[in-house]
């Protein structure tokens, strides 16, 4: 994000000085953009454009990762502070492509939902899958970005309670005392 800081929009250009300020003219960019290069994560505040984020559930198979988003009462975030077009799906997906790497494992994406998508969050889901929404990804080339449209999967939570009921059964106790 930092090498196409040019291409992000604020979400509030009330602030785009500041934004240019601390990251398009900071002097420390290039050193900053060397030492992530090389594998370091410690750069200036002023150039960290995103906090970190987290699976809500992670599963660590033989060949692959599964980065599991849990959405109950909440929806996707259609965007962060520094970018309106970075948006939770694109930040998870990046995160699992990134960790998935690290482990020499391939990766997938999995959206579990409790009621039906919110409009914008389809229309995310959608467009990545179809390839026709890339720009929450303006830092990937687009044979990486083009990976994503297989990497998304979406599941309500009510039919992941239907294909496998005997999980969540309760369990009965193999003995029983009489008196």
């Amino acid at each position: 994000m930092i090498r196409n800081a040019h291409r992000l929009t604020p979400k509030d250009g009330r602030r785009w000085k500041e934004y240019r300020r601390r990251v398009i003219e900071n002097p420390e960019r290039e050193r900053a953009l060397t030492m992530l290069d090389s594998g370091h994560i410690n750069i200036p505040k002023e150039l960290k454009l995103e906090g970190a984020t987290h699976a809500d559930c992670l599963l660590e198979c033989t060949e692959a990762i599964i980065w599991i988003e849990g959405k109950r009462n909440d929806w996707l975030a259609p965007n962060i502070d520094w970018d309106i077009t970075r948006d939770q799906l694109a930040r998870n997906l990046d995160a699992a492509l990134r960790y998935g790497q690290t482990l020499g494992k391939d990766f997938w994406l999995l959206i579990c939902h409790e009621y039906d998508l919110k409009h914008h969050e389809q229309a995310l889901v959608d467009g990545y899958r179809l390839g026709t929404w890339t720009a929450g990804f303006p830092h990937l080339p687009p044979d990486t970005r083009a990976r994503f449209k297989q990497k998304i999967g979406t599941v309500r939570w009510q039919r992941i309670f239907q294909h496998w009921p005997a999980l969540f059964a309760p369990v009965e106790s193999a003995t029983s005392v009489s008196t």
